[in-house]
């Protein structure tokens, strides 16, 4: 493919100086969008803006060559022709063809069009001498299994005009219908999908140039040259399609441009504008005005974007545009459930006064984001050992499921307008997401380990929504939004089961420890169902088992009021070492047998560990309870006895200005409770006992770092290192590590081992004749071994490839035998090439992959040597960086002289 691009450009160049200028169409602008169809077929666009005042009667935009990126290429006949200008000098025409493309199959796909000539006096392309630059401009289409795209459109026109000394703004509106969102840039246009125009320049004459890469609003500070200039905006789609960080989906390439005049107005000004929300089927509403401050001008208010195209339920103004100064109207918009997506809509309202020579213009715009409703009805109910959640299902009928999320205890937050989801800072966990619209019950016995009694849970539920575009059909099973949170229910288990209190250590050993495990009796009991005698039986397991087995045996109650509050002293356990649970089982009578009632929910005893660390010890704490650990005190042992050191809210606690090498031993009590209405008690229980010893853990700062590349001298063959560290990090530094990888992505590797007066390194052995790209890092090692950050003072050295070739040469097998051969200059980090060099009619006379080429002017096929004369190359240079081989390709020229 890119052998026939170069042949018809070759071509195009060769006879572009006697082509007839009369009878060729002179591009202004244009662009590519397109449509999905089906899985593979595609509707493309494509609209061009050319000069319709260069020929009266031009028959060469009748159609389009479009090269669909995969091979193929059809010439489509214009579908419609609209004339957007008849000014004197300066006439647009707008030409636009429609086709249907069928793809084999996935892929990343590069459309475009070419046309060999752009309108003259482009002041940016070619210093201004452009009508015999070619014009292309692309698109990327990006078929996936994993998901369906189409392009963004541009609601507005790509030609547009200014003012010199005048603010120039612009926007191309672009609307995305599959909720993708974009990201715009300013590019150099194109003479073939792969070269960029010659001698471009951002327009240079100016104060500034620059786009919102998130609104797509170009801004033109003061041009002060008068003239025609050309970029490109690139309008990107991204789509998280399940990834962490967005991809790239596909992108539209549209080449504007931009006219700018003499004249003594001043620009209109549109009111500024904040962004809004809305929940889908509730009306916004949004008051637009504009003035000027030119007396007697009057200014046109005009509204596009995204929310005016919508397939249900477009926004409008009213009135639909108004002309005055100043002048206003009412922005009204209604979103259908369709418009409910991640990403947020874009409003653009554009002024323009009646100046003369040309209308100056002001652009503005507000992004909108629409919400999905709040799940309504939502109750919460008690069932078996856990609750019933309902509600109804979601009123948009486009939820794709539900989240639920649960606190304890109330959060007295409601969430704010614009406020969706609900964010971590409330308390609130998320427990489970179910899938279907109608699937709106859902049970929670806290994954089968019951529902504490005594506790208020508290819940609310979400909707969520998968990406779809503006039809409704959805475009990616992966990205979703979420609605507004319900609103806050809350419910609690009272005492119809045997509640534990206490499970607390009273020694700590590896064969004798003990623990004092205490409950409360039910309260509440349909004594016709279950009859007596009663038995309460305590069972234990190791912490987060299921191998349960009981402690001692059961007591029986003849009476379900004889039940007392009891307590037991667990013993003979290894309370140094195993963490363990208890729950209590409440069996009735019936024929003589017992019969399983209900049980306690497990509550495991207090178990800590230590972390030892340069001169003090963290202290860690695990449990697992059904009641609210809310504070927790540590004590030290001090000789025979233990001292109170403080209290903490945190599942830690850390002891510091210790003494290195010297033992340390502590205890915790948690202090809790259950809902406070029910129970006052405050229940106190005591971990088991452990001991840490500080050590020194904190290693040496990362040395200062720095290098010499030999990258820019060709004969110097080794890399050096030298650090040295900071004052106040010097103490202590045992050795030094070099170390070495090829690549960001490669794993470290040691490349030595010096001393701590050594402060330098010397690499020759990782320099390969075509790469000295790699990465370097030096690390610090203390006495006791901790090494410094390996990531400190990492730095990579990039290559610096370097290929050059020749203009001309002279095969003529003198007696000096001097330039005999086409050959580059002395090169440098090149792994390989592709190279194929043409005559002036584009047949190919010589192809290589040898980086040297050593061509001797002979034609490769038939072994004569060629004409003397000027031959076009197109080359692919495959250069070594640090993120591996890149591809650069160059196009030149090179003279025979025989």
């Amino acid at each position: 493919m890119i052998k026939n691009y170069f042949k018809q450009y070759i071509l195009l160049f060769a006879f572009s100086l006697i082509a007839q200028l009369a009878l060729a169409t002179h591009y202004r602008a244009g662009e590519i969008v397109f449509r999905k169809i089906s899985r593979f077929n595609f509707e493309i666009t494509v609209y061009t803006y050319t000069d319709q005042l260069q020929v009266a009667a031009d028959p060469s935009t009748s159609a389009v060559q479009i090269d669909f990126g995969d091979r193929t290429t059809a010439v489509v006949p214009r579908s419609s022709i609209d004339i957007l200008s008849n000014e004197p000098g300066y006439g647009v025409k707008r030409n636009t063809y429609k086709t249907l493309h069928t793809y084999t199959g996935s892929g990343t796909f590069t459309v475009s069009i070419f046309d060999r000539n752009r309108v003259d006096g482009i002041i940016n392309i070619n210093g201004g001498e452009s009508v015999n630059i070619p014009f292309c401009v692309t698109a990327v289409l990006v078929i996936d299994n994993g998901f369906t795209n189409q392009s963004p459109v541009l609601l507005s026109s790509p030609i547009d005009r200014g003012c010199k000394n005048r603010v120039f703004v612009h926007n191309p509106s672009a609307y995305d219908a599959d909720g993708d969102s974009l990201v715009y840039e300013i590019r150099p246009p194109k003479i073939d999908p792969f070269t960029d125009v010659p001698g471009f320049n951002i327009p240079i004459f100016s104060d500034s140039f620059s786009i919102n890469q998130n609104t797509g609003l170009l801004t033109w500070a003061k041009p002060i040259q008068t003239g025609i200039y050309n970029i490109v905006i690139r309008v990107k789609e991204y789509r998280k399609n399940g990834k962490i960080k967005p991809i790239l989906v596909g992108y539209v390439d549209r080449d504007m441009q931009i006219r700018i005049t003499d004249c003594p107005n001043f620009p209109p000004i549109v009111s500024s504008l904040v962004d809004e929300c809305v929940v889908a089927g509730n009306l916004l509403q949004k008051n637009i005005v504009a003035n000027d401050i030119d007396n007697g001008q009057l200014v046109t208010l005009t509204a596009f974007g995204g929310p005016f195209v919508q397939k249900f339920s477009p926004a409008f103004t009213s009135p639909n545009t108004v002309v005055g100064n100043p002048t206003g109207f009412l922005f009204n918009w209604r979103p259908a459930c369709t418009s409910i997506r991640a990403d947020k809509f874009q409003a653009d309202f554009k002024a323009a006064d009646n100046g003369y020579p040309i209308p100056l213009v002001d652009l503005k715009s507000f992004k909108i984001k629409v919400i999905g409703p709040a799940p309504k009805n939502f109750t919460v109910s008690i069932d078996s050992n856990g609750f019933r959640l309902n509600w109804s299902p979601d009123s948009c009928n486009f939820a794709f499921g539900y989240r639920i999320y649960r606190r304890i205890d109330s959060s007295f937050w409601n969430p704010s307008t614009c406020q969706t989801g609900v964010p971590p800072s409330t308390g609130f966990v998320l427990i489970d997401t179910v899938q279907g619209i109608n699937n709106t019950t859902y049970f929670d016995n806290n994954n089968g380990k019951g529902i504490s009694p005594l506790v208020n849970y508290c819940y609310r539920i979400t909707s969520f929504y998968l990406a779809r575009n503006d039809e409704g059909k959805l475009v990616d099973l992966a990205e979703s939004s979420e609605g507004i949170a319900s609103q806050e229910v809350c419910a609690m288990v009272l005492r119809t089961k045997p509640i534990i209190t206490n499970v607390s250590v009273l020694a700590t050993n590896t064969a004798n420890g003990k623990i004092f495990i205490k409950w409360l009796k039910p309260l509440l009991l349909d004594s016709t169902q279950y009859e007596p005698p009663y038995t309460v039986q305590l069972q234990r397991a190791e912490y987060g088992k299921q191998n349960f087995t009981n402690v001692g045996t059961g007591k029986v109650y003849a009476l379900f009021n004889d039940i007392v509050n009891d307590s037991l002293i667990d013993s003979l356990l290894n309370t140094q070492n195993i963490q363990y649970d208890y729950k209590v089982i409440f069996y009735s009578t019936k024929n003589g047998n017992l019969k399983y009632v209900d049980q306690s929910i497990a509550a495991s005893s207090v178990f800590i560990t230590p972390y030892n660390s340069n001169r003090s010890v963290t202290i860690n704490f695990k449990f697992d309870v059904p009641w609210i650990n809310k504070l927790y005190k540590v004590y030290r042992r001090n000789g025979n006895a233990f001292d109170f050191l403080g209290t903490t809210t945190n599942l830690f606690y850390k002891d510091t200005g210790l003494i290195n090498g010297q033992t340390y031993c502590y205890y915790i009590t948690s202090a809790g409770n259950y809902n406070p209405i029910y129970n006052l008690d405050t229940l106190f229980n005591n971990s088991q006992e452990i001991c840490g010893v500080p050590i020194d853990t904190i290693a040496p700062c990362a040395p200062q770092l720095s290098y010499i590349s030999p990258c820019n001298q060709f004969n110097i063959n080794n890399i050096i290192l030298n650090w040295f560290n900071p004052a106040e990090c010097d103490k202590d530094v045992f050795q030094y590590k070099v170390y070495y990888r090829k690549t960001v992505k490669d794993n470290w590797t040691v490349l030595a081992v010096t001393n701590a007066n050594t402060l330098s390194y010397t690499d020759t052995s990782s320099l390969l004749k075509y790469s000295i790209s790699g990465c370097y890092a030096v690390t610090a090692i203390d006495s006791i071994g901790n090494e410094s950050n390996l990531n400190g003072n990492a730095f990579c050295i990039e290559n610096c490839p370097y290929y050059v070739l020749p203009n001309v040469f002279t095969p003529n097998k003198d007696a000096n035998n001097l330039n005999e051969l086409f050959k580059p200059f002395p090169y440098r980090f090149i792994e390989k090439i592709d190279l194929q060099i043409y005559n002036r009619w584009g047949d190919l006379v010589f192809e290589t992959n040898d980086i040297d080429i050593n061509w001797d002017g002979k034609d490769q096929k038939s072994g004569l040597d060629v004409t003397a004369g000027t031959y076009f190359y197109i080359i692919k240079i495959y250069e070594n960086y640090l993120a591996g081989t890149q591809e650069r390709k160059v196009r030149g020229t090179v003279t025979i002289m025989r």
